[in-house]
Formats: structure tokens, sequence, C-alpha cells
């Protein structure tokens, strides 16, 4: 889910039957989610844990162009290449957090808020590879708000508290001379309904990714910046992943050689990442926004999945409860990079390489694996 600071051009858009249509769908289906996730059931629609090692199901916690690489390795083959079967059904992210601690999912990728939450409470996990050193949102507001200062005591849509999104915000604030708590975050179950609020005049402001945030520069909102919080790694399941450590290596294969491909094969990218989105490459207005919110997740914004490192969570601690920070002080026994050391050893990534070609931007391999 991360954004470039200098992201996507913010021309207005064309208004489109297909874009709307899937903003209402997905505040359906995400609602209902939220309802099933508040009923107790945390296994139930995010479930996949209790099959073979090799037949692994990944909920989307959120339907953004931030997921591309991701979705296109499962739809291009490169985990089926591998050996694995991988279907991907659509999660609230509260749900999916749950799912953890059900030990209903074994691997996905995971908001770094969410992750120092599971941490902090002693849930089984360990992180296995991050695609950036951060996470990134655009902040929007109404009409007539002004400023970041000017939400004092006003509200903030997010997906979830404690979230991502919350966490960026919180950061956010402080970097412009406010306390983390100047503002009061409202949990409206996805970035979807974050945008609903926000064009509906029923929140003040709200943190949106791509490709939502050009829903809010055509409805001509303020955007009061761009707000960061921690990575949002691939994690995994400790006790399974111990397990079935040859799976963990598969895993990371599929995701970096799918996320390699994906950003040396635009063509490709836009055909995938347009039926994740439910937009049409062959119109032009929808290839244009497809185009947009496939630059903004290229290197420095996204790479293929590398190394982590703790000191990239350790800044966002002191926004976790009060409680949790204890737990917190030391992040190392959270960061697992073994699999991805040896998949370098082993030469994996120079093949990649030579298989693809370079990255964009200029992108070095040194860079990817961080």
């Amino acid at each position: 889910m991360n954004e470039p600071r200098n992201g996507p051009a913010r021309a207005p858009l064309r208004r489109r039957a297909g874009f709307p249509a899937l903003l209402t769908t997905l505040t359906v289906v995400l609602a209902a989610a939220l309802a099933g996730c508040g009923s107790g059931g945390a296994g139930g629609g995010a479930g996949g844990g209790d099959g073979s090692a090799t037949d692994l199901s990944v909920p989307a916690g959120s339907v953004s162009a931030s997921q591309g690489a991701f979705q296109y390795a499962v739809t291009k083959g490169f985990f089926k290449k591998n050996g694995l079967t991988v279907t991907t059904p659509l999660s609230a992210e509260g749900q999916l957090k749950a799912s953890f601690v059900a030990g209903s999912v074994h691997f996905d990728q995971l908001a770094g808020g969410d992750v120092l939450d599971l941490y902090a409470k002693h849930v089984g996990i360990k992180v296995i590879g991050c695609v950036a050193k951060n996470t990134g949102y655009y902040l929007y507001a109404q009409k007539g708000i002004g400023s970041v200062q000017a939400l004092k005591g006003k509200t903030v849509g997010v997906p979830s508290l404690g979230g991502a999104p919350q966490i960026a915000m919180q950061s956010y604030l402080v970097s412009k001379g406010l306390q983390p708590d100047a503002v009061k975050f409202v949990s409206l179950g996805s970035i979807p309904n974050v945008l609903t609020a926000l064009t509906s005049k029923k929140i003040d402001s709200g943190l949106l990714s791509t490709p939502f945030n050009f829903r809010a520069d055509t409805a001509k909102l303020p955007n009061l910046g761009y707000a960061t919080g921690p990575p949002t790694p691939y994690v995994v399941n400790a006790a399974w992943a111990k397990k079935n450590p040859a799976v963990v290596a598969k895993i990371l294969k599929s995701v970096a050689e799918g996320g390699w491909s994906y950003q040396t094969k635009k063509a490709d990218a836009l055909t995938s990442l347009g039926k994740f989105l439910s937009l049409d490459p062959s119109k032009p207005a929808d290839k244009a926004t497809l185009s947009k919110s496939f630059d903004a997740y290229l290197p420095p914004v996204q790479a293929p999945v590398g190394r982590c490192s703790a000191a990239d969570f350790a800044p966002y601690v002191r926004y976790q409860p009060a409680a949790q920070q204890g737990a917190l002080k030391d992040l190392g026994p959270l960061i697992d990079n073994s699999a991805i050391d040896a998949l370098d050893k082993q030469g994996f990534y120079t093949g990649l390489q030579k298989t693809y070609g370079p990255l964009p931007k200029g992108t070095t391999l040194a860079q990817v694996l961080r």
C-alpha cells in the first residue's frame, strides 16, 4: 500500500461507469467482511490453514494498485511454477490480522502497525521480506480545510483503528507540530469506504491510496500531503514457517520473480492490474488511470521483495499503545531475512536481472536487497 510523495499526475479524470461501480461493490463486500469479523469468527472468510502447506489462502486486505505486483504473480503463474496453489479472497484489514491470531492464515502481506501489535501481544509471527522501507497515503480533506493544522479536533477516516494509515497520520501530525491525538480517527473498514465518506461529507478528512486518490482529485478535494508509516511486510506464522522452510523459499521466489516481471513488462502488468481494479485498459480513460497507478508503485516506492530492517519499524513504536511499548523495545527477533539471504547467495536475484533485464529508474540489486 505504499504511495509515492511525488505521485501520479493530478489531472482530473473523466467520469467512467466502471470505477464508481467498483467503489460501490468494494464498499458492500468489505462491509460484509467486517460484519463477519465482528461476529467472532477469526478464521472464517480468511481461512486456508487446514489444507496442504502448498495450498495457500492469501487474503487481499486492500484493493489498491499497491497489490498489483502480488496479484500479477498469482495470475501469471509464478506461484504455480514453484508448486504452490494460491487463492486471494478479499478480506477486511482487521479480519486479516485476526486470522493470523487464529492461525488460519500462514502467509500474507500485513500492515506494519498490525505487525507491531501482534508482536507486542506475543503472537508467533516472523517478517520475512519487504518491498519498501515505508508505506504511504495521501491525505485529503473537505473543501475549506487548507492545512494539516486546521484538522485539529476534526475527524480523519481510516480503514481500521491502529492500522497503517492511522500510524502514518499520527507520524505526519507530529511532523507538523501537532500531537498524535490531535484528531479523531474514524474506522470505516476500507480505503474505498474512506473515499465514499469523504465525498459524502461524513468525515472531515481521510487517507487514500492509488487509484482512489484520483477520485478525490476529480472531486477537487484539497490534498494536504503525504503521510508515511512503517513498511507493509510479508509475514508468516512462525511455527508453520519452521516446519515448512522450503515452502517459505518458494513463496519468496514467486513474489520476487513475479514482481520483477511486473515492473519490467508494463503492458502485461496493466492487463493484470486492470482485472484486479475492474478497469479496462482498452478504454483510453481506464488505460490512463492504470498507467499512472502502475507508475506510482515503481522503485523506490516498491521493488521486488528484499530484506527487512527493524530500524524501519522502530520509529513508529511510539504510536502503539503505551502498554505495548515495553514489548517492542527489541524488534530484532521479529525479522527473519534468512530465506532472502539464501536466495541471494544462490544467485537467484542475479538470475532475475539476467532474465528480465534491469528494473526501472536504474534500481540496483543492492537497492532491492537492502
